[in-house]
Formats: C-alpha cells, structure tokens, sequence
C-alpha cells in the first residue's frame, strides 16, 4: 500500500512537533486598513479633530485585534482538509519515491534512522508553506 497524504501528514507532524515549529500569523494588513477607515470616518465627521480621535480609536482597535497569534505546526498539520494534503503529498511526491518504500511503516522507519533524509523532509516542507500557502514559520 503507497503512502497516503493522511500518513504523510502524521509524519510530518512528528518531524515538526520534535522541532517545535510555529506557524505565526499576524494580522498587519487588516489593522492598517481599519485604522484607515475609521481615521476617514472620523474626519468626515469632525473635521480635523475628527480625524486626530477617529486614528486614535482606530489604532488601538487594531492593535488590540491584530495580536500575533502562533500555532505549532504538527496542530496546522494535522487540521488540514482533505484538497490541502493532497496538494503537499503531490508536491513531496518525488521524496517519498526517492525513498523507495512501499508503505507507511518503511518511509517512517527510514526516515526516523537517517538524518539527512529528515533534514530534506522538513526543508522541502517548510518550503512549501512559505511558498505554496504564504505561511510565516518560526521555531
């Protein structure tokens, strides 16, 4: 039996979870575009002053609402739908062939023994979510 993208996935969350790398997601965009909405809205309501209160509000508003939040990446993983794993197995295809294993249980057993062969495993993954999916990962 091939490995699956749900194996793959649980071995990738191993490989992460004992790296403990995070997936941090930072609203800026959306607290910069509130603050500019509710600085317009203030000062086409009051005027100059308007505009000083409604900045005001509207950076502390998206201070407050745009914390960076950070989710450990074998939690990403694992929450990932079906089209998302079938995308990343596709895309890491050609390292599980290059592996030559015909199942779940040999590509964990050889990739668990062999450190370069784990190295390669998580660069082309966090790769693929830097590139692919636009995520910010940290350790």
């Amino acid at each position: 039996m091939p490995v699956s993208p749900e194996d793959l996935v649980s071995l990738l969350a191993i490989l992460t979870s004992e790296q403990r790398y995070q997936i941090t997601d930072s609203h800026r965009l959306k607290g910069g575009l509130l603050t500019g909405i509710s600085a317009t809205v203030g000062g086409v309501c009051g005027g100059p002053v308007g505009l000083v209160i409604g900045s005001l509000v509207g950076g502390s508003l998206a201070a407050w609402k745009g914390k960076t939040t950070a989710i450990p990446l074998d939690q990403y993983l694992m929450d990932m739908n079906k089209e998302q794993r079938q995308a990343m197995h596709a895309h890491m295809k050609y390292l599980i062939e290059e592996c030559k294993v015909q199942n779940f249980v040999g590509l964990n057993a050889k990739v668990a023994t062999d450190p370069e062969l784990k190295r390669r495993f998580l660069e082309v993954l966090l790769c693929y979510l830097k590139i692919e999916l636009q995520l910010n990962v940290s350790e």
